[in-house]
């Protein structure tokens, strides 16, 4: 820890220096960003990644391609489900505190893979261009897996090795299965509000918020990454 905060102080140091020195050329920026992702919308087990590549003019307006994968929980995973839809399971109420176990590799959050051209406009906070804010958005293009698990009672059972077991471990138990997947490709639209710093002319970290809008889930979330480039 301590060594990332002294090299956090020296990206201060440098990034001072060199907003200091009135390095920024002619040429137009060029920004590849690449980080950690996570939905806020909906519940998620997974941290999803992204990245992207920005091409800006110098009076702030550009274009670019962003990637990102979006992770959710099933819906079929969340709580308990209906005893009418529990299979083997013929009472009125099940017992209190069952566990649910889920085969092995079986558990998957359901993801959204989508790829988004879009337009953007940055917005300098400070006369250095140090801190700037970037506002984006456009179509998208996503490849959806969409997964549903089946619940199956047992008074005894052990899941492992792609099987669930009956009669072995503690029990009793919920044991989930994977019962159908749905694969397909979709349109939808993306919107995105980043806040930048630059370290140097060719290191920066962003904060952002984005969303995005289709036909399976819409979602939206957080995202934190490294810009490297020609950042001005």
């Amino acid at each position: 820890m301590k060594r990332l905060i002294k090299l956090f102080l020296l990206l201060l140091c440098i990034s001072k220096y060199c907003h200091g020195q009135d390095i920024r050329t002619d040429k137009k920026p060029i920004a590849f960003t690449n980080g950690f992702s996570t939905i806020v919308s909906d519940e998620s087990n997974e941290l999803d990644i992204y990245a992207g590549v920005l091409l800006e003019r110098n009076n702030g307006w550009g274009y670019g391609f962003d990637f990102t994968r979006s992770a959710y929980t099933a819906e079929s995973t969340k709580g308990i489900p209906p005893v009418t839809e529990i299979e083997n399971f013929e009472g009125t109420e099940l017992p209190s505190g069952i566990e649910k176990r889920f085969t092995y590799n079986s558990k998957r959050d359901n993801r959204l893979y989508s790829l988004s051209p879009n337009v953007f406009k940055s917005f300098a906070l400070n006369k250095t261009r140090s801190l700037s804010i970037f506002v984006m958005g456009g179509p998208s293009i996503i490849y959806s897996e969409d997964y549903e698990y089946t619940a199956k009672y047992s008074p005894a059972s052990s899941c492992g090795f792609g099987f669930c077991f009956p009669g072995g471990g503690s029990g009793p138990s919920l044991d989930y299965m994977r019962s159908k997947e749905n694969k397909k490709i979709i349109f939808g639209g993306f919107s995105k509000i980043s806040l930048r710093y630059t370290f140097t002319r060719v290191v920066g970290v962003e904060l952002s918020a984005y969303g995005n809008l289709n036909g399976v889930k819409s979602v939206y979330g957080l995202q934190f990454g490294v810009v490297l480039g020609r950042l001005f």
